[in-house]
Parts: C-alpha cells; sequence; structure tokens
C-alpha cells in the first residue's frame, strides 16, 4: 500500500534541472518527444519556439511551457546562441486533480504561460532550490506545490499565428494538418515557398532531424495517442497516414521498444490502476 504525503496526496516522482544546451549539441533534451509525465519548461534566455501538438509559441526569457502526458513537443533554436532553461518532469498519476492547469485545457492549447513581472524572480528562485535540491521531502515537496501555485495564477499566451512567417513554423503547421495521409517533403517544401533541399537544411539545423524523420515520428506519436484514447491498433495506424500496418507495427515497435497492442493494452492497464478512467 502506497504511503500518503500529506491532505492525501499520493506520492509522486519529480525531477528538476537546470540546463545550458545550444541547437547543436548532443544533449538536447527538447528532441520531439511524448511521455506519460507533466513536464515543466521555464526559459532563462535564448530565441526559442515551442511546438505542443498543432501550436506553435514563441517563448521570451521568462516564458513557462506546461505539457501534461502524450502531449507532443519540441524545441524549435532560433539561433546557435547558449540556450539556459529549467526543465521540470512529474508524474501525476493519482493526483490529477491537483494539477487542473495541466488537464483542464484542451490538448496543444494554453501551453505558453507568463507571470507578472514581479513575480518571475521567485519563480527562477523556487526553480533553483529545487534543482540543487532540498534539505528532506517535504521542503522539496513544499517548494513543487509554491511552483505550482505561482502557475495556477499565471497568464496564458496565445500560440503564434502560422499563416505566415518562418518557413519551418509553416512546414510543422502543414505536417500536423496532414497526419492522416502520406504527405512529401516535396508537397510540405512547396507549401513553404522553400526548395526541398533548403527545407531539409533547416529542419537538420533547427530540430536536429531531417523533415522525412520529423513526419514519421509525428505519426507514430499521433498513433500513440490515438491508441491511448481506445482506438484499435488498424485504426491508429490509418488515422495516422499509415497505409500498411505492418509497417506502422515495424515503425511503432521500432521506435517505442513496445508493439501497439502491447502499448494500448499497457496504457489502458494504467489508467484503470490510476483510476483515471472513473
Amino acid at each position: 500500500m502506497k504511503k500518503e504525503l500529506f491532505g492525501g496526496i499520493e506520492p509522486f516522482e519529480m525531477t528538476a534541472t537546470y540546463v545550458e544546451i545550444d541547437s547543436r549539441s548532443p544533449l538536447n533534451v527538447y528532441d520531439d518527444h511524448i511521455h506519460n509525465e507533466c513536464e515543466i519548461y521555464i526559459n532563462l534566455s535564448g530565441d526559442v519556439s515551442f511546438a505542443v501538438e498543432n501550436s506553435v509559441y514563441p517563448v521570451m526569457p521568462g516564458g513557462i511551457i506546461i505539457t501534461r502526458p502524450l502531449e507532443y513537443h519540441h524545441c524549435i533554436y532560433h539561433t546557435n546562441k547558449l540556450h539556459k532553461h529549467f526543465w521540470i518532469l512529474f508524474s501525476a498519476a493519482g493526483n490529477e486533480r491537483l494539477f487542473d492547469i495541466f488537464y483542464k485545457r484542451e490538448s496543444g492549447k494554453n501551453n505558453l504561460l507568463m507571470l507578472p513581472a514581479d513575480k518571475t524572480e521567485e519563480l527562477y528562485s523556487i526553480c533553483h532550490k529545487l534543482t540543487v535540491g532540498c534539505e528532506d521531502e517535504a521542503e522539496k515537496y513544499y517548494r513543487f506545490f509554491k511552483l505550482i501555485n505561482l502557475l495556477n495564477n499565471s497568464n496564458a499566451v496565445n500560440a503564434q499565428d502560422n499563416s505566415g512567417g518562418d518557413a519551418i513554423i509553416k512546414a510543422i503547421n502543414c505536417i500536423n494538418n496532414n497526419l492522416s495521409r502520406n504527405i512529401s517533403v516535396t508537397e510540405i517544401a512547396r507549401e513553404c515557398n522553400v526548395s526541398v533541399n533548403t527545407l531539409e537544411r533547416r529542419f537538420l539545423r533547427e530540430l536536429n532531424i531531417s523533415p522525412s524523420a520529423y513526419i514519421r515520428k509525428k505519426r507514430l506519436a499521433n498513433a500513440a495517442k490515438l491508441l491511448s484514447e481506445g482506438h484499435s491498433v488498424t485504426e491508429a495506424a490509418e488515422l495516422s497516414g499509415f497505409a500498411d500496418c505492418s509497417n506502422f507495427i515495424s515503425n511503432f515497435k521500432k521506435t517505442y521498444q513496445i508493439t501497439p497492442l502491447k502499448y494500448k493494452k499497457h496504457i489502458n492497464k494504467t489508467a484503470h490502476s490510476d483510476g483515471l478512467d472513473a
């Protein structure tokens, strides 16, 4: 039987890290991905945008990005200058009621938060203390929930208008709008008014991935989300642009080290054990 913390809160894992990287760093933890934890990203310096599902957010220093389990997301670097941020990952399983700001919103919506200017230093101070370590578990959770309280009193910022401007953001938007069909890199480049070579260079430089690999990973992430929502393996494949189910299963297993069916069963089992489907 799990031991409760305080006030009926279930114990949960939480890690906080201070990161300094540039767009070419092999330590870049913000490649496109999904995971089963909630994430808080706080930009300290650097010209970056953050893509979450179908939304792209320009993140100024002091900007906060939040994502919940299975929200597809990644960072877009616009320069090669040093980029500094705090990164906090935690499991909310069993405690979802405490994190409405993560769960009571549409997927890919209201991910960017900003605090009033007079609260920014408090935000940085809390995050710094979480990253250097606390004297005991009680202090760690106390500081963590002070951070959550700050987020609860923040303001949501609208996503970037993708109708014009940067080619890579337009490309991401084009991919997001065509996940169910086999769109080519040539088509995407045409939509963005750039050459295929230019688009491929931009993706490799700013996202550290080719456009074709990005499309495949985004489709697989979409399929994983559909499986978690109850769709069959065949439905998830078709709705994610995979005409060949065998090819889909092979790619899914290669990426996630588990077959789509086993993944679906695992997600359903976890949801039942945590009471998420009540």
